[in-house]
């Protein structure tokens, strides 16, 4: 005769739980067929309650049904806090060459900023003067100037922001950017410096690549 302490815990259990969802839905299956009791001596439904009144066992884990249960939303999530999104800056590009010099003032979406954008050519230096100093000087003073403007009367309209961010962004070498480093560090910048929050050099730097062309003979 085969006992149920000789049975695997996991046939015990689910034989458990068959008779547990059985009794729940008044389809009480009490005995096996002849065959069950002959092979094994008993009746499993017999020896499970050994005449005590019909109660539905105890179940080492919760009666088996529809598995609605999601892992991924098991845990309530709290909702997440409005935080403001910081706002983007806006842009000042100063492209730097060896014969000239550009400073362009955009919104942070990208967009031209109105008469935002300066050459050493639209400050009045031809020719070689065009490289010089003075000329990155002067287009570095009168873009500070129109900044000046867009700190105070921000174009809302066109894209622009308030309280006015400023990203500075170096592109290139030559006399222009040195000047309109200066620039920025003297008294014609103070008005703008505090609203800098980055400058970048986004000069790129050339890694091996394709043969440099023959240095120009003096």
């Amino acid at each position: 005769m085969v006992s149920l302490a000789q049975l695997r815990p996991s046939v015990l259990n689910a034989a458990r739980q068959f008779l547990h969802r059985a009794r729940l839905h008044e389809n009480v299956i009490f005995s096996r067929p002849p065959s069950f009791r002959t092979t094994y001596g008993f009746s499993l439904a017999e020896e499970m309650f050994k005449g005590d009144d019909p109660v539905a066992p105890p179940l080492d884990s919760p009666p088996m049904g529809p598995n609605t249960y999601n892992p991924m939303t098991a845990t309530k999530k709290e909702p997440k806090k409005d935080i403001a999104e910081p706002h983007k800056p806006y842009h000042l590009h100063v492209y730097n060459s060896h014969n000239n010099c550009r400073i362009v003032f955009t919104y942070p979406s990208g967009k031209l900023v109105k008469n935002g954008w300066w050459t050493s050519g639209s400050c009045g230096f031809k020719g070689a003067n065009k490289s010089s100093y003075e000329a990155g000087y002067q287009c570095a003073v009168r873009a500070f100037k129109r900044i000046e403007e867009e700190i105070f009367r921000p174009n809302i309209r066109d894209g622009g922001i308030s309280p006015v961010k400023l990203a500075l962004k170096f592109k290139g070498f030559g006399w222009g950017r040195e000047a309109v480093q200066k620039a920025f560090m003297t008294s014609e910048g103070d008005k703008i410096r505090s609203s800098v929050v980055t400058v970048e050099d986004r000069t790129p730097i050339k890694i091996g690549g394709t043969r440099a062309k023959k240095a120009r003979r003096l």
